[in-house]
């Protein structure tokens, strides 16, 4: 009986930590198409790719902690100036 309870209690967890392969592809394509430019201007650049983005991606892939915890991962300076707009 432990065992099963230990087992589900790890599932839980691994299930919970970290970020999906599909966010971690999502959060690169993301850092693709802020890095291409296409505008000129950062404002208008992230709403164009996450749009794209989100047509691209279902819903699920953009969860609060683990979208955000990806973009950190892959594109530091994105996340870093999200953060710094929010605040």
């Amino acid at each position: 009986m432990k065992k099963i309870i230990t087992g589900i209690g790890l599932l839980t967890l691994v299930a919970c930590g970290g970020y999906s392969d599909e966010q971690s592809t999502a959060a690169e394509e993301m850092c693709n198409c802020m890095d291409a430019d296409a505008f000129g201007d950062f404002d208008i650049n992230y709403f164009e790719c996450d749009t794209e983005m989100k047509g691209k991606y279902g819903t699920e892939v953009f969860e609060e902690g683990s979208w955000l915890e990806a973009l950190e991962d892959k594109c530091p300076d994105l996340a870093t100036k999200l953060n710094e707009q929010e605040g």
